[in-house]
C-alpha cells in the first residue's frame, strides 16, 4: 500500500513539474541545478533563485548551452532582486548563444526581454523598446508568460515616459490577457493595478476603480502583501480627484495610513494626504503633511500635485490670487509633460521596429531583391532629408552651443585649479568652500538652463554636454573638488565611510559625494548619465545596502551633517 501511495505522489509531482514553464522534460539536457533555479524563478521567488545561481561557478559548467542558460537566469534573478547591473556582458552570453541555436524559442524570447531590461537600467529606453518588441516577435503564440511580460514592459515604458495617448493601457491589457492564460496571479494583479493607475492619470476614475478593485481582490485572495501598499496608493490617487466627498475621505485615510509605512512612496503619499485634507477644508492638517514633503526629490509629475496642493490650501484660506498662481503653475508643468520629447522618441522607435519587421517578413517570404533596393533608396532619401533639416537648424543653435562650451571650459579650468589647492590643503577654508559651492551652483544652473533650452533635442544636449564636460570619464579634478566639499560640509563623511567600508567602488564614492553636495536631482542625473529619477532612488537603496545601513541614505547623510567633527589624529 505504501509503495502504491508513493508512486501516485511521485506521478502527481511529475505532472505538476511538467506544467511549470522552464521545468518540463525539454530541459533535461541542461544542468539540473539550472532547471531547479528556473523553477524557483517561475514561482516568484527571485531571492532564493539568486542564491542558487551565485553558488554555481559558470566556468565549471560543461557545455555552452549550460553557460548561456546560467547567464540568462542570473540576469533575470539580479534584475528582479534589484541588484545593481552595470554591464550587459552577462545577458549577451545568453543572447548570442540562443540567436545561433534554433531550438530554443522560449529562451531566445527571454534573452531579448532581459537584454531590454538591462538596456533600460543602463539608461537607453529607446533601445530597450527595440529588444522588447523583438521578444514579442520571436515568441511562439502559446508562450503566454513571455508574451505577457514583453507587452507589460512596453506598456511600462510608455507609462514611465508620460505618453498620454493610452498606449500604456493598450499594451498592459494585452499583457493581462496573456497572464490570465497562464494563469499567473502575481502579474495579473500587477497589470490590473497598473491599468487602474493609468486610467486614474487620464482622469477616468470609474474605470480606474474597477481595475483597482479587481487587483485588490486578487492580492487579498493570493496574499500578495508586497503589492498591497502600491495598490492602495493607486486607489488613493484615483479617489482623491473624485467629486464624491466619501471617496475623498477614503483617499485621505489611505494616504495618511500609508505615509509612514512606505519610504519609497512617502512624498507621493504625503502630497495625497495634504491634497485630500485641503479639499475637505482641513487646512491646518493639510499644511502639516505638506511641510514634510522633500521638494528636491519631487518628479515633474509630483510637482504638478504639489502645486495643486498649494492651490487647494489657498482656496481654503480664501486667497484668490495665490490660488490662481499655483493653479497656473500646475497647469504649465502638466502641459510641458504632455509635450515631452521622449514621447516622440519612443514612438519613432516603435515605428522603426515595425517597419523593419514588415520589411524582413517580405524579404523572407518573397525574396524580392527589388524591394530591398527600393528600401535602401528610401532609407538614403530619408537620411538626406534628415541631414538637410539638421543642417538648417544647426545655425539657430550655434550661438547657444558656443556659449555652453565657453561656460563648461571655464568650469573645467576652475575645477582643476581648485583640485590642486585641495591636494595641498586637506582641511578646506571657508573661502575655498564657498568657491567650490559657487562652482557647483554654476554647474547646476548650466544643467537646468541648457536642458530646458534643448528640451526638444535631448540627444543633442546629451552629446554636447558629455563631450564638452567629459562626463563619461570626468576630469579627476571635478570629482576631487566635489569629494573634498562633501567631506568638509558633512564632517568627513567620505573619509569615514571609506574607513568603515573600504570595498566601496569609486562610482559609489562619487554618487555619495553628489548626494552630500545638495545638488538637485536633475544635476545628479546629468553627472551619472541617468535618464529617469527611479535610477537615482534605486542607486540610493543599493548603496545603503552595501553600507549596511538600517535607515535611508539621506538619513545617514543628515546624521553625518549634524554630528560633531571627528577629533584630529595625534602623531
Amino acid at each position: 500500500m505504501n509503495k502504491t501511495i508513493s508512486f501516485i505522489l511521485f506521478l502527481l509531482l511529475s505532472i505538476l513539474a511538467s506544467m511549470l514553464p522552464g521545468c518540463s522534460g525539454r530541459e533535461s539536457r541542461y544542468d539540473s541545478r539550472l532547471v531547479h533555479a528556473d523553477c524557483v524563478l517561475r514561482s516568484n521567488d527571485p531571492d532564493s533563485a539568486l542564491r542558487l545561481l551565485t553558488a554555481i561557478d559558470d566556468h565549471q559548467l560543461s557545455t555552452d548551452g549550460d553557460r548561456a542558460y546560467h547567464a540568462l537566469l542570473l540576469t533575470q534573478a539580479q534584475y528582479r532582486c534589484y541588484v545593481d547591473i552595470t554591464s550587459d556582458s552577462t545577458i549577451n552570453v545568453a543572447l548570442d548563444y540562443y540567436m545561433r541555436y534554433d531550438g530554443e524559442h522560449e529562451k531566445l524570447t527571454r534573452s531579448y526581454i532581459y537584454k531590454g531590461a538591462v538596456t533600460e537600467v543602463l539608461g537607453d529606453p529607446e533601445e530597450a523598446m527595440n529588444y522588447y518588441k523583438k521578444a514579442a516577435s520571436v515568441a511562439t503564440l502559446d508562450d503566454h508568460f513571455n508574451l505577457g511580460y514583453a507587452k507589460m514592459r512596453i506598456g511600462s515604458l510608455y507609462r514611465d515616459y508620460l505618453v498620454k495617448d493610452s498606449s500604456d493601457i493598450t499594451f498592459l491589457k494585452q499583457a493581462l490577457n496573456h497572464f490570465r492564460q497562464v494563469p499567473d496571479s502575481f502579474y495579473i494583479a500587477q497589470c490590473l493595478s497598473t491599468i487602474g493607475s493609468s486610467y486614474s492619470a487620464i482622469n477616468r476614475i470609474d474605470s480606474a476603480l474597477v481595475y483597482l478593485e479587481q487587483a485588490y481582490t486578487v492580492i487579498k485572495a493570493q496574499n500578495l502583501k508586497s503589492m498591497e501598499i502600491t495598490n492602495q496608493r493607486y486607489l488613493a490617487d484615483a479617489k482623491m480627484f473624485s467629486h464624491d466627498f466619501k471617496d475623498i475621505e477614503e483617499a485621505k485615510n489611505i494616504a495618511v495610513s500609508l505615509a509612514n509605512q512606505n519610504s519609497d512612496e512617502r512624498n507621493h503619499l504625503l502630497l495625497a494626504a495634504a491634497y485630500t485634507l485641503a479639499k475637505l477644508n482641513k487646512a491646518d492638517s493639510a499644511s502639516f503633511y505638506l511641510k514634510q514633503v522633500e521638494q528636491d526629490m519631487l518628479t515633474d509629475g509630483l510637482r504638478v500635485l504639489y502645486n495643486d496642493c498649494q492651490a487647494e490650501l489657498a482656496r481654503c484660506h480664501g486667497d484668490v490670487e495665490r490660488f490662481k498662481y499655483y493653479f497656473a503653475r500646475a497647469t504649465q508643468i502638466g502641459d510641458s509633460l504632455n509635450d515631452n520629447a521622449m514621447q516622440m522618441q519612443l514612438r519613432d522607435m516603435e515605428a522603426k521596429y515595425d517597419n523593419e519587421a514588415l520589411k524582413n517578413k517580405a524579404l523572407r517570404y518573397k525574396s524580392n531583391w527589388l524591394l530591398s533596393l527600393l528600401g535602401a533608396l528610401l532609407a538614403i532619401s530619408t537620411l538626406a532629408i534628415a541631414l538637410m533639416m539638421i543642417t538648417r537648424k544647426a545655425a539657430e543653435r550655434k550661438r547657444q552651443i558656443a556659449a555652453s562650451e565657453e561656460t563648461i571650459d571655464r568650469l573645467q579650468s576652475d575645477a582643476a585649479q581648485l583640485a590642486s589647492q585641495l591636494e595641498a590643503n586637506h582641511k578646506m577654508s571657508e573661502g575655498l568652500k564657498a568657491t567650490i559651492r559657487h562652482q557647483i551652483d554654476t554647474f547646476t544652473q548650466l544643467v537646468e538652463l541648457h536642458y530646458t533650452q534643448f528640451a526638444q533635442f535631448p540627444k543633442k544636449f546629451d552629446e554636447l554636454f558629455k563631450k564638452a564636460y567629459n562626463l563619461n570619464q570626468p576630469d579627476p579634478s571635478f570629482w576631487t573638488g566635489l569629494r573634498a566639499y562633501a567631506d568638509s560640509t558633512c564632517n568627513g563623511i567620505i573619509t569615514r565611510t571609506l574607513e568603515e567600508h573600504p570595498s566601496l567602488a569609486e562610482s559609489d564614492v562619487r554618487f555619495l559625494s553628489l548626494c552630500c553636495s545638495n545638488l538637485p536631482t536633475s544635476a545628479i542625473m546629468a553627472c551619472l548619465g541617468y535618464n529617469d529619477l527611479h535610477s537615482i532612488y534605486r542607486k540610493k537603496r543599493r548603496l545603503a545596502q552595501k553600507m549596511g545601513l538600517t535607515a535611508k541614505l539621506d538619513d545617514y547623510i543628515m546624521e553625518m551633517q549634524n554630528s560633531k567633527p571627528a577629533p584630529p589624529h595625534e602623531d
